[in-house]
């Protein structure tokens, strides 16, 4: 019987999640969960109920963490942890030798976003997977942020969307000698302004757009 409540609260949880991101709601949301390291363990509290720890190795060290809304995650030397109000155990992503050296991370109420010299990394809260596509070689990371239904990577030859819900990152290429001049993230938009464009990615479609300002 404990379990089959169990998991009429976990479909409960997604239910709400999956209604709230069709709406792409301009909304505040409450943090759900609140995490914490402790004597070589990272803790996650989730709606002030459940607890779920996870034990570091001996020489793994904690470089950042983050918790909003539905996610909470933490980086570390070797692993980059995920975990949402409808798990039950911390996800874990391994990093290959140095990867944590040069990373960005960000996080928002659906979406946890990590970015290395190598790859880009999303987790989404509303399915519980990582999504991960490679980054140009040799390309400058320039931002990783993410907002609530969106997220972006951008690097000096490419720009990278990611939306809630969906399996992929949405990639558009950067012209030789094309810079980023601004970047702005909505709930559910992102706008980068280029020397010679107006790109904007949305959450609905998961499709860039362009506009030449020349």
């Amino acid at each position: 019987m404990f379990r089959y409540r169990k998991i009429l609260a976990i479909l409960f949880c997604l239910a709400i999640l999956t209604s709230t991101i069709f709406s792409y709601a301009d909304e505040e949301i409450e943090d759900l969960i609140d995490i914490a390291e402790s004597k070589g363990k990272i803790i996650a509290i989730i709606e002030g109920k459940r607890k779920v720890s996870f034990d570091l190795k001996p020489d793994e060290k904690v470089l950042w963490s983050g918790s909003r809304g539905y996610l909470g995650a933490f980086l570390t030397n070797v692993h980059y942890f995920v975990i949402s109000t409808s798990l039950d155990a911390w996800r874990r992503l391994p990093l290959k030798l140095n990867e944590s050296e040069h990373t960005a991370a960000s996080i928002s109420p659906y979406i946890a976003l990590l970015a290395t010299r190598d790859r880009a990394v999303g987790f989404d809260a509303t399915t519980n997977r990582f999504t991960e596509t490679q980054l140009p070689l040799s390309a400058e990371l320039i931002t990783a942020e993410a907002e609530q239904y969106v997220a972006l990577v951008i690097t000096s030859s490419r720009a990278f969307g990611l939306a809630v819900e969906s399996s992929a990152f949405t990639e558009i290429t950067l012209g030789i000698g094309e810079t980023v001049e601004e970047i702005k993230l909505t709930s559910s938009k992102a706008t980068v302004r280029t020397s010679e464009r107006l790109l904007t990615f949305e959450a609905k479609g998961s499709i860039w757009n362009e506009h030449r300002l020349y």
